[in-house]
């Protein structure tokens, strides 16, 4: 199923697909150079199913928990970004729940003035909320999304097959 999200001078897909990572070239222009962030509580798999299909991919972790949503990360992917020589026509992709989505979505509406942004929402709560909408923001001074911006993904895929590997409380945290 595809979604299409309309407004004013922004449009995107939201695809919902049981096996979304499967054929995602489909969907993307993976020929570029593309950064996939992630968090360490994220399944490799998911992570290496999309490398696998970039042409030049590469890949920054970041510690799971709200705590990782932080300048220190914010300015660590920035300069990953110069340092492997990420372009405007450039793009990253977020895989994982909000903190990794906030995180990576604030990082693309900043660099070079805004580079294309890509959800792969993992948990249930960003499956339905954070990764519509363009929210993305770090935590300051222990305020919660206080630094960030509006900037709308290029597009989302949610993947149901996603919710099997949430713990209980992930899952029902998201209900």
């Amino acid at each position: 199923m595809i979604l299409n999200v309309t407004m004013k001078d922004h449009n995107y897909d939201v695809v919902i697909e049981r096996n979304s990572l499967d054929n995602i070239e489909s969907y993307l222009d993976l020929n570029r150079n593309v950064l996939i962030v992630t968090d360490d509580g994220i399944p490799q798999s998911y992570v290496n199913k999309v490398l696998s299909k970039c042409n030049n991919g590469f890949v920054y972790t970041i510690k799971q928990g709200e705590a990782s949503k932080n300048f220190q990360n914010f300015e660590n992917i920035l300069n990953y970004l110069i340092d492997n020589k990420f372009l405007r026509s450039d793009c990253i992709i977020a895989i994982g729940g909000g903190v990794v989505g906030d995180l990576a979505g604030f990082c693309a509406s900043v660099y070079m003035r805004g580079i294309t942004f890509y959800n792969i929402p993992t948990t249930l709560l960003s499956q339905v909320d954070s990764s519509v909408g363009g929210k993305t923001a770090i935590d300051l001074a222990g305020v919660k999304n206080v630094v960030g911006t509006f900037y709308q993904p290029k597009a989302v895929f949610i993947n149901i097959n996603f919710l099997k590997t949430l713990d209980k409380r992930q899952y029902f945290s998201g209900l």
